[in-house]
């Protein structure tokens, strides 16, 4: 059963009998990998953007001063920002599709066709 808000929507290219079919063993294997490579790849992505901003406030610390170095940590420390509110921008457009629509792109499922 479905909780979600909008369940009564039906998507018309696919029929009951497809949704109703349960995955095979390949179709299960390959959702998983893709369901569990955008989950790593968010929390590599938030690793990464958090050291860089980790990097720059270091070396705006250590610019003694120097304009041209006080202007790279700055500029390290903005595009790390940014990039970690496109990292968390990308996740709440995921859980608002999955919540909306009912589906979980996180844990990827592809219908059994044959």
């Amino acid at each position: 059963m479905n909780n979600s808000p909008l369940a009564f929507i039906v998507n018309p290219a696919l029929n009951d009998i497809l949704g109703n079919q349960t995955d095979t063993g390949f179709a299960r294997s390959l959702g998983a990998f893709f369901g569990n490579l955008l989950n790593v790849a968010f929390g590599l992505g938030g690793v990464y953007f958090f050291f860089n901003l980790l990097r720059g406030g270091f070396e705006y610390i250590n610019a003694g001063g120097e304009k041209e170095k006080i202007h790279q940590a700055y500029e390290r420390i903005k595009n790390s920002l940014l990039g970690i509110v496109i990292i968390l921008s990308a996740f709440v457009f995921v859980f608002i599709v999955e919540t909306l629509f009912g589906i979980s792109i996180r844990s990827f499922n592809i219908p059994n066709i044959i």
